[in-house]
């Protein structure tokens, strides 16, 4: 196999064995975070209520609807924050993201379509490709591998992170990621993240 694709090879499967990260505290608390749920949920059952002919079975979904736990949350601006949640309800449990902004001192749900998922800086994630690179290195017993990750721990560039989704039934967020290495150009892969609290976290595959 050409070294070019041989690196290339090893690169990849390094992003694929990615541990886990430490955990931080929750931006938004669960009770905080379940009582504007509750609020949002609420004023959709008393709108659903008005309508001509309300449905009894979408009634009773909604009501059934509540969160499990809050997974992450990132900052929007100084009165708004998005989140990764776990849902439970009549018809199965997922996760979703969900705006909060603070109204006082209480949050409310901002009622949006399609809220984008958080996902990690440029910075943050290029930080934690080569923090695992450079882990792989120092576990490498072969001096030739061992170098090349360490080549790639100190060189490679994150530059873009598209097409971020939230995984529905688990809390990853995937991204579209475009890499840079001096050594070998320009590539792409998704590469997973995890938000726990405030931390972001790299998952494997």
């Amino acid at each position: 196999m050409p070294v070019i694709a041989l690196t290339s090879r090893l690169l990849y499967l390094a992003l694929l064995s990615v541990p886990g990260a430490a955990f931080a505290a929750d931006a938004l608390s669960l009770e905080e975070a379940k009582a504007a749920f509750r609020l949002a949920i609420d004023a959709e059952i008393h709108k659903h209520a008005s309508k001509p002919s309300p449905s009894l079975l979408v009634a009773t979904m909604l009501e059934s609807m509540k969160i499990a736990a809050v997974q992450g949350c990132q900052p929007v601006d100084e009165v708004q924050t998005t989140c990764i949640l776990k849902i439970e309800g009549s018809i199965g449990d997922d996760y979703t993201a969900l705006r909060f902004r603070r109204d006082g001192t209480q949050w409310r749900v901002v009622e949006e379509k399609d809220i984008d998922a958080p996902q990690p800086t440029l910075a943050r994630a290029q930080d934690l490709v080569r923090g695992h690179l450079s882990d792989l290195a120092s576990q490498e017993q072969d001096p030739k591998t061992a170098a090349q990750y360490k080549e790639f721990a100190t060189s490679l560039t994150v530059t873009a992170l598209e097409s971020c989704r939230l995984e529905r039934d688990s809390d990853a967020v995937e991204c579209h990621a475009d890499l840079d290495t001096p050594s070998q150009g320009k590539g792409s892969k998704p590469l997973r993240f995890r938000l726990q609290g405030t931390n972001w976290s790299l998952l494997p595959d």
